[in-house]
């Protein structure tokens, strides 16, 4: 499969090499050597390699790539699973050779959606991918699956250019290679199979996992959080009102988690201070809920800081800087701040001085504070481009080193949740990630993103679950006052997240809800942990993960036979056949919006809604 393998470096005069090896073992150019072997596994192969400067004069490493034979004609029909970069990224199907989107546009969405922030010419954004990619074509037996599997040392690219050809690249930031210093490749896995994309997937995942030490033995995370419905105008009278409502109707409503999300803070960075809206502090909001039952949570942005917050202030060295010298915007939102412009500032986890003050500000939170829910977001700045003060650290390291000091600092029964963040450097740190962009009070379209998008990632990365953590797909939202989402769009949400066996993390005004949204969380609830019981052997499977057609279909274990999911995306009443999957005789119950009924043979499904199959064993 591998054909060549490429080091791009900068020698000490600041030239661009490239040192080039084809079917050898290692190969050299100046004071560059590149050495690698290929270990053999079923249907495909793992690449190790490393990089040594052998020279008297330090080298700057840019990336390692591998071009990979895929084994199909470049003329074959064929496209590729496209993996976002981090939590918010999208990740979809690609048809190989038709004409690509355009490049975002913003430098502010290239910094949160791409590992790199301007891609190379050997790496257009349209036909690259994040970390791993499954390819397939229409005549082809098998598919093939090239991915990383490992992520703690660098932020990688797959690139398909072509039905036969890929260009796989661990990218290394410019850091200095020393003289005599040696550095490894993550390793590179090839591998072909007949399986469906998603069973591929999941087994990627798996091995990613365990090389890098997942945290996949969290309980189900049953919580409610304040953000969909008061986003930051969220206070501590309304925060109290929603919990002691949420004490009230635990028996029919069982949540475990409360937590507190943006708006409470006095500044941007400033975690441990709460502005006017919080008179109590944080420390007695956690006490109180506590008291009542749950379990306190609070949402940070660790690696963002604003000109108006007093870290910005005494510590201006601990942010990252652009090509100019001037603190690095990642980020627009006047809302955080009073200062000129509304920018949010990327904060620099190589910074050793940083790291000690994230292990203080955390262990304050969780052991003196109460809050041991932590819900980390935004955490791309931590891996955005720019000068920072270390150049020995690739980004992949700097944003696991800051990871790794909230974890410190927090303890290792703290639950740490990831948001906005590149995926493989958080593996091992983190218990459990958002695997999507925000849901919404709304369906949304292609001009105003909603829930719809936040669903189509369910089924993107429901194979992550219980293999790299435990998968959040962001809120759901049962009221039927004060939002934009129809009955059958509620059920189309919750029906989604329940059969990913993923977090279920409610996000409405408790007041808003009765005993007929109380039932809606309680069917989640249980078909979510029958599904979540047994992921970790049963992997949740998108049966429509290389498809385009707006009806999705997922299918997960149940203790007695198969729960599958049929869900119409589009716009126009479509009738969906269960003849692929259930057998002729086969008891099957349907659950839709209106009630519980044995399943036809024909489904017609209106735009926006789901239903759900249980077919029995």
């Amino acid at each position: 499969m591998l054909l060549e393998t490429r080091v791009s470096y900068r020698d000490a005069t600041g030239a661009e090499r490239v040192l080039r090896m084809a079917d050898q073992t290692r190969s050299e150019r100046g004071s560059i050597t590149i050495s690698q072997s290929v270990e053999p596994i079923e249907s495909g192969e793992i690449v190790f390699a490393t990089v040594q400067n052998r020279g008297r004069e330090p080298a700057r490493l840019r990336w390692v790539g591998f071009d990979v034979d895929t084994g199909f004609e470049a003329s074959s029909a064929a496209r590729f699973f496209k993996h976002g970069y981090q939590s918010w990224s999208p990740s979809y199907p690609v048809v190989i050779g038709r004409p690509v989107p355009r490049p975002l546009r913003s430098r502010f969405a290239r910094i949160s959606h791409q590992s790199e922030a301007d891609r190379p010419e050997i790496a257009p954004e349209g036909v690259t991918s994040e970390l791993f990619t499954v390819i397939e074509a229409d005549q082809a037996r098998e598919r093939l699956l090239c991915g990383f599997i490992a992520a703690a040392n660098q932020l990688s690219t797959i690139t398909v250019n072509s039905p036969a050809l890929v260009t796989a690249r661990a990218l290394f930031d410019d850091v200095w290679l020393e003289p005599d210093e040696t550095v490894e490749v993550e390793p590179l896995l090839c591998w072909r199979s007949q399986q469906e994309s998603a069973r591929m997937a999941a087994r990627w995942a798996e091995l990613l996992g365990k090389r890098m030490k997942a945290r996949i033995a969290a309980p189900y995370q049953r919580g409610w959080c304040s953000w969909y419905h008061y986003f930051d105008t969220i206070s501590e009278s309304s925060l109290c009102s929603n919990l002691d409502r949420l004490r009230e109707v635990r028996a029919e409503l069982p949540v475990d988690i409360v937590q507190l999300d943006d708006g409470f803070q006095l500044a941007l960075g400033d975690w441990e201070r709460a502005n006017a809206k919080f008179p109590s502090g944080l420390k007695k909001v956690a006490d109180r809920i506590r008291q009542a039952g749950f379990t306190p949570g609070l949402w940070t942005a660790p690696f963002l800081t604003a000109a108006d917050s007093e870290l910005m202030r005494t510590h201006p060295d601990w942010v990252i800087r652009d090509d100019e010298g001037e603190p690095l915007a990642v980020i627009k939102n006047p809302a955080w701040t009073s200062a000129a412009g509304g920018y949010a500032y990327a904060l620099d986890p190589s910074n050793p001085y940083f790291c000690e003050y994230l292990e203080r500000l955390f262990d304050r939170l969780v052991h003196e504070f109460g809050y041991s829910y932590l819900k980390l977001d935004f955490l791309f700045a931590g891996a955005a481009q720019g000068r920072r003060y270390s150049s020995k650290l690739t980004r992949a390291q700097a944003l696991r080193r800051g990871l790794e000091a909230v974890r410190r600092g927090a303890g290792d029964d703290a639950f740490l949740l990831g948001c906005g963040c590149p995926l493989g450097p958080a593996v091992g740190i983190v218990d459990g990630m958002r695997i999507g962009p925000d849901v919404a009070p709304y369906w949304g379209d292609d001009t105003e993103p909603g829930a719809r998008v936040a669903i189509e990632a369910i089924f993107a990365r429901s194979f992550m679950h219980r293999r790299l953590w435990l998968n959040d797909p962001d809120c759901l939202m049962l009221r039927r006052k004060e939002t934009r989402l129809s009955s059958e769009e509620r059920f189309a949400l919750a029906s989604a997240i329940a059969i990913s066996g993923a977090m279920l993390i409610l996000s409405d005004d408790m007041s808003l809800l009765d005993e007929v949204d109380f039932r809606l969380f309680r069917m989640v609830t249980e078909i979510g942990q029958e599904v979540d019981s047994l992921a970790s052997k049963q992997p949740v499977i998108a049966k429509t993960m290389m498809s385009s057609s707006s009806i999705r279909i997922a299918t997960a274990p149940a203790h007695n036979g198969r729960w599958y999911l049929l869900l119409n995306a589009g716009e126009t009443r479509q009738r969906v056949s269960t003849a692929g999957f259930l057998a002729a005789g086969k008891r099957a119950r349907m659950i839709d919006r209106d009630g519980e009924r044995d399943a036809l043979h024909e489904i017609e499904l209106a735009p926006h809604s789901a239903c759900l199959i249980h077919s029995l064993s």
